[in-house]
């Protein structure tokens, strides 16, 4: 069984909103699972980047290939996978 993947986006615009990325997301063939853009608390506008849950490796690897290029608000993102975290022995 496939454990889930992480992406992590930068470059992204503060402006960048949670809508937009879905829809990108949407031109996909994997499902995203979850979303969150982390915001400065004293600006409540996002911080430049933002976390993506995918419900596989593959799905995951799939989504970068197939948004590579991918731009919002005229910035071009990037697009990487998370490493998991190790488990603490």
């Amino acid at each position: 069984m496939s454990k889930e993947a992480q992406i992590l986006i930068g470059n992204l615009s503060t402006d960048a909103k949670e809508e937009q990325i879905c829809e990108m997301f949407s031109k996909t063939s994997g499902k995203l699972k979850s979303l969150s853009i982390p915001k400065d608390p004293r600006t409540d506008k996002g911080r430049g980047f933002a976390f993506v849950e995918m419900n596989s490796m593959l799905e995951a690897q799939e989504a970068i290939s197939d948004l590579s290029g991918e731009s919002i608000n005229g910035r071009k993102l990037s697009m990487s996978l998370v490493e998991p975290k190790k488990e603490e022995r």
